[in-house]
């Protein structure tokens, strides 16, 4: 079972510091972080591709306030799962370096932290939609609900005068950020529709920075380019407590060459949506910086953000 789980938040009695309107929306992180990710602090996550098999349930079709959206399947046999593509890095202290041609085949002996499988599907579904769980191993429509949109929770980074985390999870309190987001990163990561809505507040807050399910940070940056970018983009771009922008076309929408359920025959398609199961897992060449309590620690805000604000 995955040992990973929602950032750990404990509502203070007084935050008499915070110098902001509404701030009953604010919790505050029981951890005082030392807002540096740690040089031997690790792990390994895996990017595996995954699209609709459309042969085995139709199109789904979702609804929100009378506007339809396209939904991912909510059956785990409605899946086509691409190995071939299926990559996987070490991740130690903030930098990714891809380890897929040495290290691939020790999945199934490697012990599994968290584990979230993201959809995106431009540009009829303007959010990004996940569920906390490998959805070809149990129907999303028998769990709590199916998909989820991505969300936040707004969570007060000690040590700070008013500075806010925004948690991203499934189950988050807010649909949108804390505070403006870094132009590193919105809307590179994120799309638009999740920024700081200004009209909240007459006072603007202070950003930290976001944190969160380290699936899901993962998975942002894999969104961001075209699959076939994948390794670049991440070894290139991501550093401890931050992501270096890059000026390439988002990943929320692709050209691949799809592979069919049933036949060898390559099929390139110029497709909307776009899968992946992201699994993080402890390292197990890094016994000491690569433990489920350490790793806990980062999402909720332990180590600072996981991509922090603007440095400007």
């Amino acid at each position: 079972m995955p040992r990973g789980g929602p950032a750990s938040q404990v509502r203070p009695t007084v935050i008499d510091f915070l110098l902001m309107t509404n701030c009953e929306e604010f919790s505050s992180s029981a951890i005082v972080p030392s807002h540096h990710i740690p040089k031997d602090l690790g792990c390994l996550v895996l990017f595996e591709p995954l699209a609709p098999n459309y042969e085995k349930q139709p199109i789904r079709v979702g609804t929100d306030g009378g506007n339809k959206f396209w939904a991912p399947p909510n059956r785990k046999n409605a899946y086509i799962r691409d190995r071939f593509r299926a990559r996987l890095f070490r991740w130690e202290g903030g930098r990714m370096s891809d380890i897929t041609a040495t290290d691939l085949g020790k999945k199934q002996s490697l012990s599994l932290h968290s584990v979230a499988t993201i959809f995106t599907q431009w540009q009829d579904t303007t959010h990004l939609l996940a569920v906390t769980f490998d959805a070809e191993t149990k129907d999303v429509a028998e769990e709590n609900g199916g998909w989820k949109v991505l969300s936040f929770d707004h969570i007060l980074q000690p040590g700070t005068q008013g500075r806010v985390y925004s948690s991203v999870g499934v189950a988050g309190a807010q649909q949108q950020l804390a505070a403006p987001g870094s132009p590193a990163w919105m809307p590179q990561l994120l799309p638009e529709i999740y920024d700081y809505d200004a009209r909240q507040s007459t006072v603007q807050p202070i950003s930290a920075g976001l944190i969160g399910s380290l699936p899901l940070l993962f998975a942002l940056p894999a969104f961001s380019a075209q699959p076939d970018l994948l390794s670049s983009i991440l070894v290139r771009h991501m550093r401890p407590n931050e992501w270096l922008h890059h000026n390439r076309d988002h990943g929320r929408r692709f050209s691949l060459i799809r592979f069919a359920a049933e036949i060898a025959d390559r099929v390139s398609q110029d497709i909307k949506e776009r899968g992946m199961v992201v699994s993080v897992y402890l390292d197990p060449a890094n016994t000491t910086g690569s433990t489920a309590a350490l790793l806990d620690k980062l999402q909720n805000g332990g180590f600072g953000a996981f991509y922090g604000p603007s440095k400007a």
